[in-house]
């Protein structure tokens, strides 16, 4: 009587349970914290359950943020913090990356980072810190870098980088500091990059760096004034990379310089070098340098690169007068207006491979000036932005240079005025990339032989030169470049026939690569594609001032064709017909397109993956145009600005696989029928005129991590229709809104009360009560009902319940009633007497039998394992039974098969056992999946246990069942801390 008593009152309670569950309303805004989120509150994202996105969120303080115990990953990035407190990270414990950048912290005391112990990375940049306390970062002995970079730290004293032994990389550019303590870096034993440009360090004290013995790249540039003393670089034995600046004269010191001892100095690079009557003397004992970069402000002499010289032969030329010269690899030389006399005695540059020289003076000086150089060059880039002298070139020009000019492969020409006379450029045989960029006026139209001798050239870039090309017999430009790939003659005033133009680039086989836009071609109007490179894969033609009439098919000749561009131009008739087997891409942006296609003859796109028809103007609407193409493998399709107010399902079913979609700046009210698009992972909408997003779409962009949904600046109309947006941005923790997040991008356009108040600060109550009355009003009467179906259907349940209620009270009974051996929990010593409990199903029998315990408890260090059919005896109170064999183990070992889960019995074992872990403490429970359990028998315990216990997968083949087993058996050993607790 008392059983079917208390069973009924079970059923009761469970009723009034699943009553308040259902009727309990389904969403409540976030209220902890609140006073975090001053303009509201918008949650933190958290992706793949380890990384914590809070930027941009307005957040004056840290809020409490969910599982912070097992984050790995922490951005508080631009913000408004102002201080951060002491205890703000102490749930970080497994904490790697921590980024406070872009805020207006002005300290850290002390114990703000104590206990981020595995901390790898962190990044304070940005910021208001004017000092570093003694021991802030005590704590992280396992930091590698730090970035403090953009802050107001004026002084680097003893202790401040005390417990960093293991950084790596230290970043303090654009401070103000002036001082450096000598012990200020002595704890920094393995850094390998320090960054102090943008500082006022003058000078550095005479041993700043002196234990940095790991140290290999150094900044010191852009500082007050020069800070370099004969010793401030002492120690850095292993320094590979330096930057510094000079604003003054270098210590004339016959026995060194500030960068004597730095032998395995591989990189260098001086800026604002202003007085050059010694800054040859710094290259002294480096005669590893491959890599120097030297600005020059100042009227310096020729300057020489020599590691060691002899001082008594003023006499002799600069080459002669060097010992060992510098084996430079690469130079860059800059000249800064006014400076106008500097140039390399390039003599002494007898290793050089590349070469970059930006001028202040004529192009034909500089030629001039590589008549004495002789070192196997292969990249040349001369510049000269500051002089407007006419430099023309003719086959004289480059004659006189060294036989290095045969085995150029790179030449680079950039200056005002240029022009070409005969064939200058017959010298450089071995010449493989030619361009000429950006001269203000190239003198006349270009000669018909001016890249004859360029037998091996592969790129040609032309660009910006305003030139244009001879329109008859223009192929003996471009006829015998058979290794020619890569053509640029964009934004230029090519202005002849395009069709005799195109013609005589189809007799360049090897072209790939062809940019003819932004010209002004007179006859386009008529654009027959006669024949192609055979091998032509990208094609730009936009961008031109003529209408377009592409009369032929370019697929039937550019049968090799991956990209085509003919963005901003005005095409009246674009034929298309044949099947494009390799366009990848396909743009026709900013265009006014006439007639398509022909006579409604579809373009079939097997491999399309990018359309862009933005900013279309045409006779078609754009659904109609997007008819005419068909790319099944489609991914991403731009449609943005095209005036659009709603979207047709033909864009559904026929760009099935669309991954990335934009309509922004568009027309649209509604575009729910977008929730059809099964893999979209980017859709932007922003600017248009939608006023409600249904549930729908916003399910299609929930948990699908790194996916964006971009909405800003509609005209939301905040009733109860923006509820499902609204609880969608709260929810909603892994997709990019994008917002970072500004509130003002999502406001209200109506009704009036709310007019230009944000989404996410509008009130709304349209949850409906009637049904809570309905219920109310119906309850008693279900009641007697209810209980007997639950205990019908959860009679399981029941029993287990009945079970934790009397659990304690039958234990006791039997410490009392039962002495003898058998019952008694543990032996003497505290050991279980079983190593795991083992729950299984009947039919799983044989496994158990056979593998199980023939691979656990035989075997060189046998287990036991508690069996019910076994070990447990008869005739006594199976619920006590259960209780004392699984107490008296110290595991319990789960096989899991669909049998198991669908038994009641073993599935109320499995309730017993989770109980156990949970109460005892001691016991530790191990899932063995015999078979996989399908996703609509999983239970809420079930995917409860995965989540929090161990599990093993049984395999099929040998060796995969011997790792089981090896693996099985480490788990049975390892020990179980008594007190262990289950928060769950």
């Amino acid at each position: 009587m008392a059983s079917n008593m208390m069973q009924c009152i079970c059923s009761i309670v469970l009723f009034c349970w699943m009553f308040y569950a259902c009727f309990l309303p389904t969403y409540q805004q976030p209220t902890q914290a609140q006073s975090c989120y001053p303009q509201g509150n918008i949650v933190c994202k958290t992706w793949n359950h380890t990384n914590i996105d809070c930027k941009s969120r307005n957040l004056v303080c840290i809020p409490p943020l969910h599982h912070a115990s097992s984050m790995l990953l922490l951005d508080i990035s631009q913000n408004k913090l102002t201080v951060v407190s002491n205890v703000a990270f102490h749930e970080f414990q497994k904490l790697q990356h921590l980024a406070i950048s872009s805020n207006s912290i002005s300290s850290l005391d002390g114990g703000t980072f104590a206990g981020l112990h595995d901390l790898l990375t962190l990044d304070l940049s940005i910021n208001l810190i004017s000092n570093i306390q003694i021991d802030l970062f005590g704590n992280l002995h396992k930091l590698q870098e730090l970035d403090l970079s953009d802050n107001r730290i004026s002084a680097l004293l003893d202790g401040s980088f005390n417990g960093l032994e293991q950084l790596l990389t230290l970043n303090l550019v654009n401070n103000m500091i002036y001082f450096i303590s000598d012990n200020a870096l002595s704890s920094l034993i393995k850094l390998s990059q320090l960054a102090l440009n943008r500082n006022f360090l003058h000078p550095l004290p005479a041993f700043p760096f002196k234990n940095l013995a790991s140290l290999q790249m150094l900044q010191l540039s852009w500082q007050n004034e020069s800070c370099l003393s004969m010793t401030s670089l002492a120690g850095l034995e292993n320094l590979t990379s330096l930057t510094i600046s000079f604003h003054d004269q270098v210590n004339n010191n016959k026995t060194g310089t500030p960068l004597a001892n730095l032998t395995a100095l591989h990189e260098l690079k001086m800026f604002d070098v202003y007085d050059c009557d010694t800054i040859e003397k710094l290259f002294f004992g480096l005669q590893n340098l491959h890599h120097l970069v030297i600005s020059v402000t100042g009227p310096c002499p020729e300057i020489m690169f020599c590691s060691m010289y002899d001082e008594n032969a003023n006499n002799l030329n600069a080459r002669h007068r060097c010992k060992k010269l510098v084996p430079l690899i690469h130079l860059e030389f800059w000249q800064i207006p006014p400076s106008t006399t500097s140039l390399p005695a390039f003599e002494t540059l007898f290793n050089l491979t590349s070469l970059l020289l930006s001028l202040n003076v004529d192009m034909l000086t500089a030629i001039e000036a590589l008549n004495t150089l002789d070192s196997p060059l292969q990249n040349l880039t001369l510049i000269m932005p500051n002089t407007h002298q006419v430099c023309i070139l003719n086959s004289a020009t480059f004659a006189s240079w060294g036989n290095w000019k045969a085995s150029l492969k790179v030449l680079v020409l950039s200056t005002h005025e240029l022009g070409f006379e005969g064939a200058p450029f017959e010298w450089f045989h071995g010449l493989e990339v030619l361009e000429i960029i950006y001269p203000t006026h190239l003198i006349d139209t270009l000669p018909m032989n001016a890249f004859e001798g360029l037998v091996s050239l592969n790129t040609l870039a032309m660009v910006d030169v305003n030139t244009n090309m001879p329109s008859s017999g223009a192929i003996n430009i471009f006829s015998s470049y058979n290794s020619l790939s890569m053509l640029d003659l964009s934004y230029n005033q090519l202005n002849g026939d395009f069709e005799s133009f195109w013609d005589q680039l189809c007799n360049i086989s090897s072209l790939e690569y062809i940019d003819l836009s932004n010209n002004e071609f007179a006859s386009i109007f008529t654009m027959h594609w006669s024949c192609s490179p055979p091998n032509l894969k990208i094609l730009k033609i936009g961008y031109q001032q003529k209408v377009m009439t592409f009369s032929t098919d370019i697929c039937q000749v550019a049968t090799w064709l991956e990209s085509f561009d003919v963005r901003a131009s005005e095409v009246f008739i674009f034929t298309m017909n044949s099947t494009c087997h390799h366009l990848v891409t396909l743009i026709f942006s900013h265009c006014k397109i006439g007639f398509f296609g022909s006579h409604g003859v579809e373009t079939h796109l097997p491999i399309l993956e990018d359309l862009h028809l933005n900013w279309i103007s045409s006779i078609y609407d754009i659904f109609t145009l997007l008819n005419f193409f068909k790319a099944p493998q489609l991914q991403r399709l731009y449609l943005n600005n095209n005036e659009l107010t709603e979207i047709e399902n033909t864009l559904l079913n026929v760009f099935s696989k669309l991954r990335f979609l934009d309509l922004s700046n568009n027309k649209l009210t509604s575009v729910s029928n977008l929730q059809y698009f099964s893999n979209i992972r980017t859709l932007k909408l922003q600017n248009n005129d939608i006023k409600i997003v249904s549930k729908a779409i916003l399910s299609k962009f929930h948990h699908h991590y790194a996916s964006t949904l971009d909405l800003r600046n509609n005209k939301f109309q905040c009733d109860c229709n923006v509820e499902a947006l609204q609880k969608w941005i709260y929810a909603d923790n892994m997709v990019n809104l994008p917002v970072e997040f500004p509130t003002s991008d999502y406001l209200c356009f109506s009704p009036d009360s709310e007019k230009d108040f944000s989404i996410t600060d509008v009130n709304l109550d349209c949850e409906s009560h009637i049904w809570k009355y309905i219920s109310v009003s119906i309850a008693s009467a279900m009641v007697i009902l209810v209980a007997v179906i639950l205990m019908a259907r959860y009679r399981w349940h029941i029993k287990y319940t009945l079970f934790l209620l009397f659990n304690r009270t039958r234990r006791q009974q039997y410490n009392l009633v039962e002495h003898d051996d058998d019952l008694i929990d543990d032996n003497e010593n505290g050991i279980p007497r079983y190593d795991a409990y083992v729950p299984y199903h009947i039919e799983d029998e044989d496994w158990v039998d056979g593998e199980l315990l023939a691979n656990i408890e035989e075997g060189d260090e046998p287990f036991r394992l508690c069996l019910r059919r076994r070990d447990i005896r008869a005739g006594r109170p199976i619920f006590g039974e259960l209780s004392l064999h699984m107490r008296r183990g110290r595991g319990v070992l789960v096989v899991l098969s669909p049998r198991f889960v669908e038994d009641n019995w073993c599935y109320f074992e499995l309730n017993m056992a989770h109980h156990r872990v949970l109460e005892g403490g001691r016991n530790v429970m191990i899932l063995i999946i015999l078979e996989e359990i399908p996703d609509n028998k999983m239970t809420l315990l079930l995917r409860q246990l995965f989540c929090r216990v161990q599990y093993l997968k049984w395999p099929g083949d040998g060796y995969s069942q011997y790792l089981f087993w090896r693996c099985l058996r480490e788990e049975l050993k390892r020990p179980v801390p008594l007190d262990r607790r289950f928060n769950i």
